[in-house]
């Protein structure tokens, strides 16, 4: 599963929806092409030029046109340690690799880009105006950071624009025409399902009273997936929580998470659950922690908790409040690092710009303390195109929104870095490869989230 790989500064800056870039993740032996997309690949030797046409928007005889939506990490470098590289240079080899071996059915893709600052929505939303409206590009690939969906919305229902996007929530999905939001992740409603089954099947909640945590932002996700699904478990509950985080000052909420857990410890609650990306957060960890030293941590938004556990551990707090904390993800970075599908990736870029790719258990911080991460935004542009590719093959030759839709409606298994993975009508996440992990501060050279059992097709 994705392990999305940005620093969950929405704990630093109230306005920053999400995290800074999302990659996926693959088993150490890639999935073995399906049917589906083995016949769409296929079929790319099968088109005649004369046969293409400018079918859509965004789409000609040659071409087809894509935005590509990148992060001006220098806007946020008080926030994070870390940037990706140069994405756009990234993301233009693997689109000149992909173009040298036939393109989309003798199309090649031309992208245009635009870098946003994840701070605020006001550039995300010029971005879905600037590449639908003055582009007209046929789809927007990328992350556009916005809590209230607006940006994302802009781009798939208001403009009726396929948007692959990362950190996708189902409630905007659905919001959308159908197919016109897709993404190589899982949604943040489905991934606390996929929590819940993984604790079930441990047993890691028996004879627990559980709590819920979460904001304002993400309180329906508690109401609609978390809350019934405790509900199934027969498990004991206690009063949910819901904090009022808007904006940098988190005072507000912290007076509030106070009155919850002396509301909690009289209720003898000793599991809390952490709904959405804010409350993963140390500042609320933290003090649950200090004050229930005892209870049993459990994240569904993994990507914030696992950065926030490893930026504790790296201040050499003791205890660490988020060692023994449960989530779920799926393959470690190293798992990533070695799948034959972002290697083929990672070679790729290496032949074309004779830069090596520093892989994550070598990656070192430079003298300015940042990490260039260049192989996670190598594996987040491979499997996006991958997607992509496979999708826009499958709807043929004459290539429009509801070509795609049909597509995206019966592809079924599609070829990820994950092992498991898939698309179809009413599903438009295509992450299925999870498994449950716990935080020790121990693991691996900057504490981690340690698997606890195998990775699992979530979609069974």
């Amino acid at each position: 599963m994705s392990r999305w790989r940005l620093s969950p500064v929405v704990a630093v800056v109230g306005t920053v929806a999400a995290l800074l870039g999302a990659c996926g993740s693959s088993g150490k032996k890639a999935a073995a092409p399906t049917t589906a997309a083995a016949a769409a690949v296929a079929t790319s030797t099968l088109v005649a030029p004369s046969a293409l046409t400018a079918s859509f928007r965004g789409v000609t005889a040659t071409s087809i046109k894509i935005g590509i939506v990148t992060i001006d990490y220098t806007c946020i470098k008080q926030f994070v340690n870390f940037n990706q590289g140069n994405e756009r240079n990234i993301a233009q080899v693997l689109i000149a690799d992909l173009n040298a071996r036939g393109g989309i059915l003798g199309r090649n893709l031309v992208a245009v880009y635009r870098s946003i600052c994840p701070i605020g929505n006001a550039q995300s939303l010029a971005a879905c105006t600037s590449l639908t409206e003055d582009e007209k590009v046929f789809a927007v690939m990328g992350l556009l950071f916005d809590a209230s969906g607006d940006a994302d919305l802009c781009v798939s229902r208001d403009h009726q624009t396929i948007l692959q996007t990362f950190l996708p929530r189902q409630q905007f999905i659905g919001q959308a025409p159908p197919s016109m939001m897709v993404s190589t992740d899982i949604t943040t409603e489905r991934l606390a399902t996929v929590l819940v089954n993984l604790v079930k099947a441990q047993g890691a909640l028996t004879g627990k009273k559980v709590a819920t945590l979460t904001d304002n932002n993400t309180v329906d996700e508690v109401k609609t997936v978390v809350k019934p699904a405790l509900d199934s478990l027969g498990l004991a509950q206690g009063s949910p929580a819901v904090l009022s985080i808007n904006g940098v000052d988190t005072s507000t909420p912290q007076s509030q998470l106070d009155s919850f857990i002396e509301k909690w410890k009289g209720e003898g609650v000793d599991a809390v659950w952490l709904a959405g990306t804010n409350v993963s957060g140390a500042q609320y960890v933290e003090k649950i922690k200090t004050q229930m030293p005892n209870v049993l941590l459990l994240a569904d938004s993994f990507a914030p908790a696992s950065q926030a556990a490893q930026d504790e551990t790296a201040t050499g707090r003791k205890p660490d409040p988020y060692d023994g904390m449960l989530s779920a993800t799926g393959m470690t970075d190293s798992e990533d690092w070695q799948s034959p599908r972002l290697q083929q990736c990672v070679k790729t870029y290496e032949a074309a710009t004779g830069q090596a790719v520093v892989g994550p258990d070598q990656l070192k911080p430079g003298p300015d303390g940042i990490r260039v991460e260049v192989w996670s935004g190598v594996q987040d542009i491979c499997n996006e195109l991958s997607l992509f590719e496979q999708i826009a093959k499958r709807a043929g030759p004459d290539l429009t929104n509801d070509t795609w839709r049909q597509a995206a409606d019966t592809i079924g298994e599609v070829q990820l870095i994950d092992p498991y993975a898939s698309v179809h009508a009413g599903k438009y996440d295509a992450d299925d490869s999870f498994r449950l992990v716990v935080f020790d501060s121990t693991y691996g050279p900057k504490g981690g989230f340690k698997p606890l059992t195998p990775i699992e097709d979530a979609s069974k």
